[in-house]
Formats: C-alpha cells, structure tokens, sequence
C-alpha cells in the first residue's frame, strides 16, 4: 500500500489535531477543520488505510485514532516544518544567559529554567565536560608555621587551594608560582606530560631549593584539583510536568527515575555527531519513558560536544518548537563557553 500525497495530507491533519486536542480523531473533525477537498468516508477509509499501515492507532472500537510512533517518526523526519524563536524571545534568553556569564553553574540552572519555561515540559541538562577545561593561573602564597597556600584558577573560573607542607619565603612563592605558570598555564591534565613535569622539575632544581617530594606534593593536588572537574552534574527541571500527559502511577514510576541522575546522563547522552537527537516512544531502551519522547540537543566547546540539553514530554508534543527552543538555547551557551574558555586567549 502506498503512502501517496492524500494518505499523507490525512496523516499531518490527524498529527496537528492530536498535537492539539490530545483527543482522538475522527474522520468528520478532519473533513470540517482541514480544506482537503475530501467527503467523510473518503477520509475515514485513508484513514483505515493509515491504520493498517501502521500509522494510526484506534484505541477504542468507537473512537477516533491517534498517530502510532511510526507516525511521530515519519513526521519528524519528513513533514515537520520549521519553526521560528520570536525576536524578543531570543532578547530575552541571551540577555539572561549572559548576566551569568562568569558563573558556570549559574548559566547551566538557567538554561535549564529557560528551556522549561518555553517548551513547558520536564528539561534535563548536563554541566560541561571539563577534560578539556585548562589552568589559567597558579599562585604560591607563603604562610606562617612552615606552610603554603597553592591555589588553582580554572579557565573557567573555578578556584580550588590546599595548603601544603612546604617552607617558601615570599620571594621563593612567588618564583615557584612563575615557574608553575611557565609550564602548565593553558594545558588540561592530559597535556601535562612526563617530559613537561621533568623540564619544569629541572628548572625548579636549578633556581630554587625545593625537595622532589615537595614538587610531588604539588603535581598531585594540581592534578586532583583538575580532575574534580571531569565529573558532569546534572540539573533537572520542571517534573511536574509529566502529570499533564500521565496518570499518577506512571507518573510516580517517572519521578523514581528520575532521581537516578546515573541513569539520567546515559540517558541524555545522545549521539556525538547530531545535534539533535529524538527518541519516540518505542525507541527509548528505558521502560519508563515508552509513553514519552525525549529530545536532545549537544552544546558545544571549539566544536566539540561539551553537554547535552533535553526535555521529555509526551509523543504529541510540538517536536519543531522543542527543537527551534533546544538550538536556540545550545547556541548561545556555545558562545558563552566559548567567551569562558577561548575568547581571552583569542585561540
């Protein structure tokens, strides 16, 4: 059976009927809302049509129907228009994105909370992968009883110090902190190789008297300090959500699932190459979400996928609002990232 143009005029009037109502759809509500050209019958026999094809779904012998997950993929892959952001919309998220500029967290929570406002629908968002994240600036400060303060200033802002074990005089502090920058300023933990630690080690030997164990002392927490960083969170918003398009239980098994932020990354984690990714229905692996569908988008650092930013709402959702709202979202925190991480070295 072929899907030809009148079969596929009936199916996208029974998707932006369902879209709207939530209602199934009957034959005559086609005929008197859309201009086809087509009686009742006509219409209710392509609509038996679409139903065998798999297609459309009658959920009651003596009810309408509604479309099936084949019918939300076609749509999404093929007859899905393109939707448009209002120019005070877009005013408004940039300026409120970028009045958090420097602070990470802050821009990721509001992201979250913008998404949600305009989709009206529960909205997961991943913080950055940080591995690439580099060290701006090490400082040394000499303390009283025979200490140190190390501390550590992320391109992106973060600061993390530990005091350590470790006699400087001010002017030794500040020398090792000049060397320190000298060699691992830029660099993420991946680039700090043997042969780096090993010039910066012999330099440190020639100007300054400082045992290897201190220096040790000092490349560990540096790397542990960075390391922290590795580690994504996740914030999720607007839950209740999911009691307008599920009953309470099924609802209740969704908030269970969603305290499992473990599960939640994996979830969200879509394919490196997209920018955007659809799940209907079926096609989540998670049984809690087979009523749903999930929409991903990646955000982005130099081109390289930083995190992940979705929503889950039910199958007849708006799929080209949430996705214009998701690009639109990614695309201004790609800037801001890039203004964090890039923009004042200007590589």
């Amino acid at each position: 059976m072929e899907l030809n143009e009148r079969k596929l005029r009936i199916l996208q009037a029974v998707i932006d009927e369902y879209m709207g109502t939530a209602e199934p759809v009957g034959s005559r509500v086609i005929s008197k809302k859309n201009n086809l050209g087509l009686s009742s019958a006509t219409i209710r026999n392509e609509m038996a049509d679409l139903e065998e094809m798999g297609f459309l779904i009658q959920p009651h012998t003596s009810a309408g129907r509604i479309p099936s997950d084949a019918a939300y993929r076609y749509y999404v892959n093929s007859m899905m228009k393109r939707y448009k952001i209002g120019v005070k919309t877009i005013e408004q998220l940039q300026l409120a994105l970028e009045q958090k500029i420097n602070q990470l967290d802050s821009i990721i929570k509001k992201a979250s909370h913008i998404t949600s406002a305009l989709t009206d629908y529960t909205t997961i968002i991943t913080t950055p992968e940080l591995k690439s994240n580099s060290i701006k600036k090490c400082e040394l400060v000499s303390l009283s009883g025979g200490c140190s303060l190390l501390i550590i200033i992320t391109q992106a802002g973060i600061v993390k110090n530990k005091i350590l074990t470790l006699s400087l005089d001010d002017a030794s502090a500040a020398l090792l902190g000049e060397i320190i920058n000298k060699t691992l300023c830029g660099l993420c933990t991946n680039d700090i190789t043997f042969d780096k630690i090993q010039s910066m080690q012999n330099e440190i030997s020639q100007r300054l008297d400082l045992s290897p164990k201190a220096l040790i002392n000092i490349l560990d927490f540096i790397y542990e300090a960075i390391e922290e960083l590795d580690d994504t969170d996740i914030y999720i918003e607007n839950e209740k959500s999911i009691l307008k398009y599920n009953d309470i239980e099924k609802a209740q098994k969704m908030f269970t699932f969603l305290e499992d932020k473990k599960n939640l990354k994996k979830l969200i984690k879509g394919d490196p190459n997209s920018k955007v990714n659809i799940k209907i229905g079926s096609e989540n692996k998670v049984e809690e979400l087979k009523d749903c569908s999930l929409v991903t988008v990646n955000y982005s650092l130099n081109n390289k996928t930083a995190g992940q930013l979705g929503v889950i709402g039910p199958k007849r959702m708006n799929y080209a609002k949430v996705v214009a709202s998701l690009n639109c979202i990614s695309e201004h925190i790609d800037k801001i990232l890039y203004q964090m991480y890039i923009g004042e070295s200007g590589e």
